[in-house]
C-alpha cells in the first residue's frame, strides 16, 4: 500500500509519497535569486529555515494562471535536495491546490509511459489508479535534476 498526498497542477492530479511531504502551507513571500532556472522561484523562511521554492507549473511547462490564494498551497519536502553529511534538504513546491491523502495499493500503480519517461518528465515515478481517477506519481528526488541541485548548492554557499 502506498500512502500518499494528491495535489493539482493544472488540470491534473498528481501523488507524492506522504512521507516527503514535512508539511503543507499557505504560499509565503518569495524572495527571488538571480540566475535560476526559471521555475525555481527562489527561496522562502519558514521559521528560521531558508528554503528554496520550485512553481510546478512553470516546471511542468504548463500556462500560468492568476494566482488563486484561496486555493494555492506550498507544499514542504524533503529529499529533493541532498544536504550535507546525508542530510536532506527541504524544498518547497507551489501546487494550485492539495487534495487528499490516498491509500493505493501497489497493483493499482502502473509504470510512467514510455512517452513520459524522457530526460525533461524522468521524475514521474508511475501512474497510480484510484476508481476512474489516473494520478500521476512523483518521485520527489527527480524534481530536480543534478544541473539545477548543483545551480541552488551554488546559491546556497554564496
Amino acid at each position: 500500500m502506498l500512502q500518499l498526498v494528491s495535489f493539482r497542477v493544472g488540470s491534473e492530479e498528481y501523488g507524492l509519497d506522504i512521507r516527503s511531504i514535512t508539511e503543507v502551507v499557505r504560499p509565503l513571500k518569495v524572495t527571488p535569486l538571480p540566475r535560476m532556472p526559471h521555475f525555481i522561484e527562489g527561496v522562502i523562511n519558514l521559521r528560521g529555515v531558508i528554503i528554496p521554492v520550485v512553481d510546478l507549473r512553470k516546471r511542468f511547462a504548463l500556462a500560468s494562471v492568476i494566482d488563486n490564494r484561496r486555493t494555492m498551497r506550498m507544499m514542504i519536502t524533503r529529499g529533493a535536495v541532498p544536504g550535507e553529511r546525508g542530510a536532506k534538504k527541504l524544498l518547497g513546491l507551489v501546487v494550485d491546490g492539495v487534495n487528499e491523502v490516498l491509500h493505493v495499493p501497489l497493483k493499482d500503480i502502473e509504470p510512467a509511459p514510455e512517452a513520459a519517461t524522457g530526460e525533461q518528465a524522468d521524475f514521474m515515478n508511475g501512474m497510480g489508479k484510484v476508481g476512474d481517477r489516473l494520478i500521476i506519481l512523483i518521485n520527489i528526488a527527480k524534481i530536480l535534476n543534478q544541473k539545477e541541485r548543483s545551480a541552488l548548492a551554488e546559491a546556497d554557499h554564496a
